[in-house]
């Protein structure tokens, strides 16, 4: 009988050789060239992906690590290759996803001080004069001047700038920039910057004073989305803006502003409106390119125009409802062409405590429905409406194709008295006519 003897240390050194040669094989497969071209592709994958604005809890998600570091763990030669490749340190973090323990250790969370300032440096290095991703957390930062004055050495690169406002732990104490510090870095010339988001953080003084009274003014003609908080930021040339979202801007700088005359933005199709009066802000703006107009707040407005441009390329209108505003109805008499409607901002379904709402929607009141000259929409999206009432407007507006209401009728009706069977039979009518779905359910027809 032959006995089986045990694995010897040169039978181990064997393998580990052999493991060597195959490491050393791949990488004579795998030119690189080629490897380059294929680490192109997953990285740009990754960069092409991001949302913007990129929420702080996403970031932390997908740049805790470095999108290509399990590829740096292979060998030698790969781990090189990504380090030396300028193209793969294009994302840069200043405060923000340096603190990869903020949610699950926040006694580990730190601020962005002279160790975050050194790494910062560093990646710019690697970056090269490539276009660059910045993430700014200015609340974690314990010296803004510091990354100020690197920002400014590194303007020309700036493509996208992040601002976020990160989630606030009792364990870290927040530094408040000044308003003239944030100034500073938009008096910068900015010729590559395309996307610019400003959270809503506190700055010092608490009110913008820098900016109350009118609009700011940007040296970037390149920029194509701009979102800010509790201001008006507008490039020197914005003819290339396609999308501007603006929350929170105080009623004097929308008054003050109006004097300067409208803001001419030929371009813009995508217009997003958050907790300020949508009247002021659209008698500002000059946008006969507009084609998605969506306004969120949870008080009416208070200051309707007197007469607004009609909108005839909007087909998306986004409007919350929180009851009779005449702002609202003025817009949407001057969109003729309206494709879609919804009576609250889409993405934020989340956020609506739909067992709350006792009424229906405002716009399909009673007497209402018949009263309005009704656009040849094809969808409508509701936070609460009976299937009766759909019925009625549909009648009213035959070419509807698709209905979704976020809260079921039947399952949960608005009046303790609501005939039920009568829901039913309506909501089987309506299939007969439409796509009827319910919450975030999937259009069941294309």
């Amino acid at each position: 009988m032959q006995k089986t003897s045990a694995p010897s240390n040169a039978n181990g050194a064997n393998k580990v050789l052999d493991a060597e040669r195959g490491s050393i094989n791949i990488n004579s497969l795998f030119p690189p060239e080629l490897l380059v071209g294929v680490f192109d592709i997953l990285y740009q994958d990754i960069m092409d992906s991001l949302p913007f604005p990129l929420p702080y809890d996403e970031g932390l998600q997908r740049f805790k690590n470095h999108p290509l570091g399990d590829f740096m763990l292979v060998c030698r030669v790969w781990y090189d290759i990504i380090q030396t490749t300028p193209t793969y340190w294009t994302f840069v973090d200043i405060g923000a996803l340096h603190n990869t323990a903020l949610g699950e250790q926040a006694h580990a969370v730190r601020s962005f001080g002279s160790e975050g300032v050194r790494d910062f440096k560093i990646r710019l290095k690697k970056s090269g004069s490539l276009p660059i991703y910045v993430t700014v957390a200015p609340e974690y930062i314990s010296d803004f001047s510091t990354v100020l004055d690197i920002l400014k050495e590194h303007a020309h690169q700036l493509e996208t700038i992040n601002i976020v406002k990160m989630r606030h732990l009792k364990s870290v104490t927040l530094r408040h920039i000044s308003s003239e510090q944030l100034l500073q870095l938009f008096r910068l010339s900015l010729p590559s910057l395309k996307r610019l988001h400003i959270d809503a953080f506190r700055l010092v003084p608490p009110r913008p004073e820098p900016w109350v009274g009118g609009r700011v003014e940007i040296d970037a003609p390149q920029l194509y989305h701009l979102s800010s908080h509790f201001h008006i930021l507008i490039p020197h040339n914005p003819s290339q803006l396609t999308s501007l979202s603006m929350s929170g801007i105080d009623m004097l700088t929308l008054q003050s502003t109006l004097t300067q005359g409208q803001v001419q933005l030929p371009k813009l199709l995508h217009l997003r409106i958050v907790d300020c009066e949508p009247g002021l802000l659209l008698s500002t703006l000059s946008i006969p390119l507009l084609q998605v107009l969506v306004y969120h707040s949870e008080e009416p407005s208070t200051q309707p125009p007197e007469e607004l441009p009609e909108y005839s390329h909007v087909k998306d209108l986004q409007w919350s409802d929180v009851g009779l505003d005449p702002t609202f109805d003025l817009v949407f008499r001057c969109c003729p062409n309206l494709t879609r409607y919804a009576n609250y901002v889409i993405g934020e379904e989340m956020a609506i405590d739909i067992n709350l709402i006792v009424d229906g929607p405002t716009i399909l009141r009673p007497g209402r429905i018949n009263s309005i000259t009704w656009p040849n929409l094809e969808e409508v999206l509701f936070d609460c409406a009976t299937y009766a009432v759909i019925r009625e407007l549909v009648d009213a507006a035959p070419t509807i194709k698709r209905i979704r209401t976020l809260r079921d009728p039947v399952v949960a009706p608005l009046r303790h008295d609501e005939d039920v069977e009568r829901e039913r039979t309506f909501l089987s009518e309506l299939k007969e006519k439409a796509d009827v779905v319910l919450w975030l359910d999937l259009w069941t027809a294309i």
